[in-house]
């Protein structure tokens, strides 16, 4: 009974502190205590650390495609600013490290759908816009995010390890 008690309270606190970083989050889907970021530098063709350690949340998050949609029996109108992404958002998913090391967490929108990355592409031909890609090598979960950048998410237990590869993928290739 405390265990149970102690996993749903380390959820909600979880969903709380992400929706202070992202108010579009709509359902926390998993976490975990511990991983590291790190960076595949091409030039040296090495991995970099990216100062950036903590717990990790994958999460679900809400698009909205107007403002004036109608809104959820439990949800309210938070009155976000019109700067913040709305319609163009297509990150249907979140992945959020809480830096223990800095004050810059580490964020990655997850996204696959064509619509989205077809009009990213359009807006800025200078900027590469691709789909994203996950791999699973050693104790790295490797994901190439849409600006071709390479991050390596080190998560030392195997079965967390597996778990973050399996929802990523899931995602990404959704």
């Amino acid at each position: 009974m405390t265990e149970s008690f102690s996993k749903d309270f380390k959820k909600e606190l979880n969903f709380k502190i992400t929706k202070s970083y992202d108010n579009k989050i709509k359902s926390l889907i998993y976490h975990l205590n511990h991983c590291k970021i790190y960076q595949f530098d091409n030039d040296s063709s090495d991995w970099q650390f990216l100062s950036c350690q903590g717990p990790l949340v994958i999460y679900e998050r809400k698009l909205n495609e107007a403002y004036d949609d109608i809104l959820d029996v439990n949800e309210f109108d938070d009155g976000f600013d019109i700067n913040q992404l709305t319609g163009e958002d297509g990150y249907k998913y979140g992945l959020l490290v809480f830096n223990r090391l800095e004050p810059i967490n580490f964020s990655l929108g997850i996204s696959n759908d064509s619509k989205f990355i077809e009009r990213q592409m359009g807006k800025n031909s200078e900027i590469p816009f691709n789909f994203m890609k996950v791999d699973l090598k050693g104790e790295l979960v490797i994901v190439k995010s849409h600006l071709n950048e390479v991050f390596g998410v080190w998560i030392e237990e195997s079965q967390e390890r597996e778990a973050v590869y399996q929802l990523l993928t899931s995602f990404i290739n959704a």
